[in-house]
């Protein structure tokens, strides 16, 4: 078995069933400095990326909370802390091999653009709602984790077939936002939306609406989870039967439009 096969197996019954290689050079070309393969892990020569598709990982995480209920009350991004956890455990597959991993987290400390490595990963390729489009889970696609290793490891064929070409485009329709002034989403208008109306508070009607691996929709707890912790973590206390005054972590609602003073320019 070979060592990506290996590290495949490992973490495909947690929900992390998506794995490919980005290609080191076409990612370096497209970032800059500070992102580049030897600034992240001087010997790297390659970056195998790691993600789900579909309701496996939500399934997964589920039996794990329920299992050990601290594992919610006692994190303040328990899915997070969930995948940090699994891609720790199918780490000890690669060896003695030297290699960095990196997680799409929302407190990492530093972040990748893991939207380009999982397109030069093969693990989708670019849409109008501008999330990865995957052959068969549609958009309903997480990015988890990078990996940036002193290997040469086959890279993947980069993106994928145009899915959204011929398609009538009901994510633009769907949308209560109008987010698709140009024909695909936009961050600003989507934001704005969201500041003003709770229409998508739970979810993002957009996505739903897209035909595409439509097998592969994530539950409705999920989307809640996602679109807003407050009410996802009450959600999953409810499943759990957790009261409130042991959760350490209420969780937080969107920040929609928090994030424009963050942004670095220069990538």
């Amino acid at each position: 078995m070979s060592l990506l096969d290996a590290l495949r197996a490992r973490l495909h019954d947690s929900g992390l069933n998506l794995l490919g290689v980005a290609d080191l050079a076409g990612y370096d070309a497209r970032v800059g400095a500070a992102r580049q393969s030897q600034a992240l892990m001087p010997g790297a020569r390659s970056i195998v990326v790691v993600g789900n598709g579909g309701a496996a990982l939500w399934r997964a995480f589920l039996a794990d909370l329920e299992r050990d209920t601290r594992r919610l009350t006692h994190e303040p991004h328990p899915l997070e802390a969930f995948v940090h956890r699994e891609v720790q455990r199918a780490d000890a597959v690669l060896g003695d091999l030297a290699r960095r991993w990196y997680f799409a987290a929302s407190d990492a400390p530093f972040q990748v653009d893991f939207r380009l490595l999982g397109y030069l990963a093969g693990l989708g390729t670019d849409s109008r709602l501008r999330l990865l489009m995957h052959p068969e889970h549609g958009p309903w696609v997480g990015l988890r984790a990078a990996c940036f290793v002193d290997a040469v490891l086959p890279a993947s064929t980069p993106g994928g077939p145009d899915l959204c070409s011929g398609c009538p485009a009901p994510c633009v329709s769907a949308c209560p936002g109008g987010a698709f002034p140009g024909g695909t989403w936009d961050v600003d208008r989507c934001s704005t939306f969201h500041a003003e109306s709770v229409q998508c508070a739970n979810t993002c009607h957009a996505r739903w609406a897209c035909p595409q691996g439509a097998a592969s929709r994530y539950p409705v707890e999920a989307l809640a989870y996602h679109a807003n912790t407050f009410l996802g973590r009450r959600g999953l206390r409810e499943h759990l039967g957790v009261p409130e005054s042991e959760d350490r972590y209420p969780g937080t609602p969107p920040l929609w439009g928090s994030w424009r003073s963050r942004i670095d320019v220069k990538g």
